[in-house]
């Protein structure tokens, strides 16, 4: 009988298990919905209600209740397939419980991974950092949930997307310390663009800028985040990204060092 040290369940991407031998579809809507429901809260009990508010919308059929019996039945048939016990899927009066440790999940992998990547950064060590942060990033195989429909769901999975993104961040600041100062530009921009309320991505891109010697482009990012700021929520450059503008004009390279965002 395997354990879960040889099965991974992936929520980062398509629902599924994975074992050495390959990957185990989890087969219907359903049961891919129940299964993302209880991987968010592994070694919890999730009420019952709790599981039909993420897989119906709020909107459960007359038959939620065998509904319900039908999708455990056919996660743990998919367990068994993987080599596990039936029993990792527990069930409560109030609920069911994914009983699995966090490693055995991808997204808990990840963010175990990142927490240990921002501590090597802020040691400077930053090759161990990129090594480990391109095995973290690795782990997403597309959009979290990919192929699950429901809309509570997708909007817990657009907030794991904001971890990523974070995680891109980071990767960008390593770079900048290993000297790969195109590279940290580049994935700064993106997020620049993809985020461009947030004054400390243009701080941060503003650092690899003057950091690669292109202090006129690191200039041109704060008027250019100033006009973005003024003229679509009416608000100036906060304190940090004046004080970074000032210490490139005076090129003062204490202020000017990269750190890990927060």
């Amino acid at each position: 009988m395997n354990t879960w040290n040889d099965v991974t369940i992936r929520i980062l991407g398509p629902v599924t298990l994975v074992r050495a031998t390959g990957p185990i579809p989890i087969r219907g809507q359903r049961q891919r919905r129940f299964l993302t429901s209880l991987a968010l809260r592994p070694g919890q009990v999730m009420s019952k209600e709790a599981i039909i508010e993420d897989s119906w919308d709020g909107e459960p059929p007359l038959t939620v209740s065998g509904q319900l019996q039908t999708s455990a039945w056919m996660i743990r048939t998919a367990l068994s397939e993987a080599g596990l016990t039936r029993d990792a899927l527990g069930s409560h009066d109030r609920g069911y419980e994914l009983r699995v440790p966090p490693e055995s999940i991808d997204l808990f992998v990840f963010r175990e991974t990142v927490r240990s990547v921002r501590d090597l950064h802020a040691r400077g060590k930053y090759r161990e950092a990129s090594e480990q942060l391109d095995a973290a990033l690795a782990l997403w195989k597309g959009p979290a949930f990919a192929d699950v429909t429901s809309s509570r769901l997708r909007l817990k999975g657009e907030t794991l997307e904001e971890e990523r993104a974070a995680a891109v961040e980071v990767r960008a600041l390593i770079d900048v310390g290993l000297g790969r100062y195109n590279e940290a530009i580049a994935q700064l921009s993106e997020l620049v663009d993809r985020d461009p309320f947030r004054e400390d991505l243009y701080v941060s891109l503003m650092k690899a800028y003057y950091a690669e010697g292109r202090q006129a482009d690191a200039i041109q990012v704060f008027h250019r985040a100033k006009d973005i700021l003024r003229e679509q929520i009416g608000i100036s450059p906060g304190e940090r990204m004046t004080s970074v503008m000032q210490a490139i004009l005076r090129q003062d390279e204490q202020v000017l060092r990269v750190s890990t965002p927060a």
